[in-house]
């Protein structure tokens, strides 16, 4: 918004109806970023400092500009062009209300417009200016007197005696803001004295020892601002709050890098904080919580604890936790083999279960088939043997069958092949040996 200000101003002068007079550094008005290498801005405290300087640079341009403005207009007073005079200082108040020369300006412009004799008036405003200060002054009225000269010698700069009399006055209040400042002092009022001082600094810039006192009252404000600062980072420190201390004593520091107070305490509370952190990770290794006692031996180095020391304890806990790792997953592999092993006797004993499932009832079948229908015939030795035969070939079939579900088809087929010849119409032992053979390959 200032740069566009700062350029609107000195694109306008043909608007104003006057020509600004140039000077030596008018381009320096403008930066040339092709010859800026600002490179890469990335932390927040270099935008910071950049956009500083850029409302900087953006201020000395509008200074620079309104300066130029208020010596046309300055000039228009001295011709006598008052209407023209108010309008450029108009507008310079306009862009900068505080400038005390555009309004000082301004005043006498509206004072003189109209008037007869222009240079006539304008030195009897001048001389009005003065009596009133010289009214002021024999009053004690020295800020108002001197306001009244100061505006005396901004409209008439070749006015000797309001240039004397203001000096004067300034000297005057400069040394009254002194005496205020060492009365302040002597009362141990720091601030208050700097206050004055600088006050008396401001009127008139080669004050006697001034510089080196406000130096020395200075240096005194730090120590006591160190000093009560320390203190409440001790009060924090019996409350227990160690960090809290700590930042407070960095504010002490920063104050007085070579306050040895601050420092030695700084060193103990930082060394205890490191000694509570190493000793909270190892609590925390001895609950086999390694994670988090690495995290309180980072915290440890971070308030000065060895780092090679932290090192060692982070590299123990890293690799505990491997071999716990590694422990589950044996233990997790185990479960899982005993659970393969629990299912494959479960399925064995289901498989021995329906072996003999079925021999009982291939049993019973035979039991059944041989119990006689009708009016029982005489038992005879080859009716025995054929019947023994029977039973003998299902065991054998059986048999096969247990062979032949453990996928031994030889021995299966051998059962099977002794069944058929115990009993040949063992329909079950003939199915399953044309399985075994048809698997095989070949024939009995």
């Amino acid at each position: 918004m200032l740069s566009r200000i700062a350029l609107g101003l000195w694109l306008t002068p043909f608007a104003w109806g006057q020509d600004l007079p140039k000077t030596q550094d008018a381009d320096a008005l403008f930066l040339n970023m092709a010859k800026i290498n600002l490179g890469t801005i990335t932390s927040e405290d270099d935008k910071k400092r950049f956009l500083y300087t850029i409302q900087l640079e953006k201020a000395r341009l509008m200074h620079k500009t309104l300066a130029g403005v208020y010596d046309n207009a300055f000039e228009l007073y001295q011709k006598g062009d008052y209407e023209g005079a108010r309008d450029l200082s108009a507008k310079i108040l306009a862009i900068d209300p505080n400038n005390e020369d555009a309004a000082i300006l301004r005043r006498a412009c509206v004072e003189l417009n109209g008037s007869l004799k222009p240079h006539a008036s304008a030195a009897k405003l001048v001389d009005d200016r003065f009596e009133e200060g010289m009214a002021l002054y024999r009053q004690g009225r020295l800020v108002e007197a001197a306001s009244r000269w100061e505006e005396a010698v901004k409209l008439s700069p070749s006015n000797l005696k309001a240039r004397w009399w203001l000096r004067k006055a300034r000297g005057e209040m400069a040394d009254d803001h002194f005496r205020r400042g060492q009365k302040a002092y002597r009362q141990h009022r720091l601030r208050e004295c700097l206050d004055q001082w600088y006050a008396a600094l401001a009127l008139n810039n080669r004050y006697p020892r001034l510089v080196p006192a406000i130096a020395k009252v200075e240096a005194e404000v730090r120590e006591a601002d160190a000093n009560e600062k320390l203190q409440t980072a001790l009060n924090l420190y019996g409350q227990g709050l160690v960090d809290e201390a700590l930042k407070m004593l960095d504010q002490v520091l920063a104050l007085g890098p070579g306050n040895a107070k601050a420092q030695k305490l700084q060193a103990e509370l930082r060394a205890e904080m490191a000694s509570q952190h190493v000793a909270a990770g190892r609590r925390l290794y001895e609950a086999r919580r390694y994670v988090d006692a690495e995290a309180e031996w980072r915290k440890a180095v971070s308030y000065g604890y060895d780092s090679r020391a932290a090192d060692q304890l982070i590299a123990r806990a890293s690799e505990q936790i491997r071999r716990e790792q590694a422990a589950r997953a044996r233990s997790a592999e185990l479960v899982k083999e005993r659970d393969e092993e629990a299912k494959r006797r479960a399925a064995e004993a289901a498989a021995k279960a329906e072996v003999e499932r079925k021999a009982k009832e291939a049993e019973q079948k035979a039991k059944e088939a041989a119990a006689p229908t009708a009016a029982p015939a005489p038992a005879g030795p080859s009716a025995s043997a054929t019947e023994e035969n029977r039973r003998q070939s299902q065991q054998y079939y059986l048999s096969g069958m247990i062979y032949y579900d453990k996928g031994d088809l030889e021995k299966a087929r051998n059962e099977w092949t002794h069944a058929l010849q115990l009993d040949p119409s063992n329909s079950d032992a003939k199915a399953g040996l044309e399985r075994v053979n048809s698997a095989l390959g070949g024939g009995q």
